[in-house]
């Protein structure tokens, strides 16, 4: 992560598809919203955004500036609604004080569930869109990456906790657990698990990745598993069972 003097924030590292290393900012200056939207508009070749999100706080910029920006854009009509990303409980108050937001895309799973203690309350309290990303947790909830699993140069998730060799062996441990109920449905643990995200209070969509056409196909019709109340409470129990080491 480096400090960028002309935007005034720290940018880091990325990969695009094809691998290529890429340089990200999070800046939010009023220009720049614009700039951002103006070339999206011009990609999309579309007149407007229905939801124009934020994608992550800029610590650097007042939050009234960035949001008086997407306002302007609002009324404009280049954007129908506004939104914003990895924002915590605080920064979505601020920023509701200068325009009506719909929604906050915030990273949640199975075990992943720290926005339930602040955030999803608030959220149903002011009636606020949850846009949950990486549902699956970046492929470990699949059931697919069992212990000793080698990545790739660059696979940053060797580097995350999650995939620490204690908690894959011990997030295994739970989803064989939920194998038999998936497999009762013809479904995948996959699935099984994107149906109960979406059943979790507060969340209004799942936004999984998928590396192809099958993948995207088979993740949406997670919509098709049906769970009853029994069921999730003994997923919920299961859950509360797991302990994952930092």
């Amino acid at each position: 992560m480096r400090w960028d003097e002309k935007k005034g924030d720290f940018g880091f590292s990325s990969r695009d598809n094809a691998g290529n290393p890429i340089d990200i900012y999070k800046y939010g200056g009023k220009d720049s919203i614009i700039k951002e939207c103006e070339d999206s508009l011009r990609r999309l070749r579309t007149d407007y955004i229905d939801l124009y999100q934020i994608h992550w706080p800029d610590r650097t910029t007042p939050v009234e500036e960035t949001m008086e920006a997407v306002a302007g854009l609002i009324q404009q009509g280049k954007v129908r609604a506004a939104g914003v990303c990895n924002y915590d409980t605080e920064l979505m108050k601020s920023a509701g004080a200068t325009i009506l937001l719909a929604s906050d895309q915030v990273p949640f799973s199975m075990v992943n569930r720290d926005i339930e203690k602040e955030l999803t309350p608030y959220c149903i309290a002011n009636k606020k869109a949850i846009l949950a990303y990486s549902p699956l947790q970046r492929g470990l909830l699949t059931g697919k990456i069992r212990p000793g699993h080698l990545f790739g140069e660059g696979d940053t998730r060797a580097g995350s906790r999650f995939y620490k060799p204690e908690n894959v062996t011990r997030i295994n441990a739970f989803l064989d657990k939920l194998r038999p109920m998936a497999e009762s449905r013809s479904a995948s643990l996959a699935q099984l698990v994107i149906r109960w995200t979406l059943e979790r209070p507060g969340i209004t969509i799942a936004l999984v990745g998928a590396r192809d056409a099958r993948q995207a196909v088979q993740n949406a019709r997670a919509i098709d598993v049906k769970l009853s109340p029994e069921e999730i409470l003994f997923i919920n129990k299961q859950l509360d069972k797991l302990q994952v080491v930092e």
